[in-house]
């Protein structure tokens, strides 16, 4: 922590204390702790126009309390130490939804090159397991043999040690590249962040430019990740869809698959269906489905509607369920299908699958 403290202090010019800043002292308390605990926060909050947006709020986590807040400024972890800031954008109708990653550290950019020559060894390893933790496991176990965190690491060429090769880094580097490789080799890169928090329902990437969010409290906001060039876009989304095992090409330019976390992803590949080139569309898979008391909790059902449905249910009718994109078809679905008689066999026919019943005889 001590170098990683000085490379904060040397960054913003404040050499002996680089929390001796008036920014600093203007956010609350547990703001305060947290980017004690996590500089990379504290490097973010620092180049904050807190002029234009004002001073973050900081909670663990999020309530129906801030739903429906206006111009919402508000920074809560999102897990792995990853942080999610909302704040009002001046310039666009959305908010904005950033991400806040350990992965801003001085140096890093240069390390992960010789890091990802020295993973070689591995992939055959994590390529032949489909478990995520142990894939993540074993590229974990390679750096902490390839690195050696030192306090005292000064230069580019200061990284080597001259006789094994190792890598010296400084903590706060090892830690983000802890990060980074489990997020790039294991998870979904850029969109890891995105996939991980609970507060988002759907990802939306539209082509070249930022990606949308559906987020459960503030509603449609405007992501912090982008995608520059169609070449860029163009070669992710072809890791994507390698990483689902159902690889695009110009012969098949479109894919409806599921990602291993369970969510549904929509991927167009190209400027021949596309007039914007390639985009994808990912719908988050809730591991627990909303029961029919969070429904009418949420203000989607009344007493009398629910009880009306169970009725329905129970006596074997006929139901259509139909609506827009993303209003809550499946969420109603899954609901209202635990009226059905325990006891009932259940046929089920998807393209891809999203129906969760608790029926034990269901196929």
């Amino acid at each position: 922590m001590a170098t990683r403290v000085a490379e904060v202090a040397n960054v913003h010019g404040h050499p002996d204390d680089p929390f001796d800043c008036p920014a600093f002292r203007m956010l609350p308390a547990m703001l305060q702790e947290q980017s004690r605990e996590k500089p990379h926060l504290w490097e973010y909050l620092h180049d904050l126009r807190i002029d234009e947006i004002g001073v973050p709020e900081f909670t663990p986590t999020l309530g129906r309390a801030h739903k429906g807040m206006k111009d919402p400024n508000v920074v809560y972890p999102s897990g792995k130490g990853v942080y999610i800031h909302i704040h009002p954008d001046p310039e666009n109708s959305r908010d904005r939804y950033n991400t806040i990653e350990p992965t801003g550290i001085p140096g890093l950019a240069q390390l992960m090159p010789l890091v990802d020559a020295r993973l070689v060894h591995v992939v055959d390893e994590i390529a032949g397991s489909d478990d995520p933790e142990v894939r993540a496991m074993a590229l974990l176990d390679s750096l902490e043999k390839i690195c050696t965190p030192e306090e005292d690491r000064h230069g580019l060429f200061g990284k080597f040690f001259k006789r094994d090769g190792h890598l010296r880094v400084t903590p706060a580097e090892y830690l983000g590249l802890r990060y980074l490789i489990v997020r790039d080799k294991v998870g979904l890169g850029v969109l890891e962040p995105l996939i991980t928090d609970p507060y988002i329902e759907d990802v939306s990437c539209s082509g070249v430019g930022p990606l949308f969010v559906e987020h459960k409290v503030f509603g449609a906001l405007t992501s912090n990740v982008t995608f520059d060039t169609n070449e860029e876009l163009d070669r992710f989304v072809v890791r994507l869809s390698e990483k689902i095992g159902r690889p695009v090409t110009y012969r098949e330019p479109l894919v409806d698959a599921i990602l291993p976390d369970g969510s549904r992803v929509n991927i167009v590949y190209g400027g021949d269906v596309s007039k914007r080139g390639s985009n994808f569309t990912i719908r988050k898979f809730s591991a627990t489905p909303l029961s029919i008391l969070d429904l009418i909790e949420f203000g989607a059902l009344t007493y009398e509607m629910a009880a009306y449905l169970s009725f329905i249910m129970r006596e074997g009718m006929n139901v259509f369920i139909s609506g827009e994109t993303a209003s809550g078809k499946t969420t109603l679905l899954n609901a209202i299908a635990a009226f059905i008689p325990p006891p009932a066999k259940i046929v089920t026919i998807e393209d891809t699958p999203e129906v969760q019943l608790p029926h034990p005889n269901w196929i």
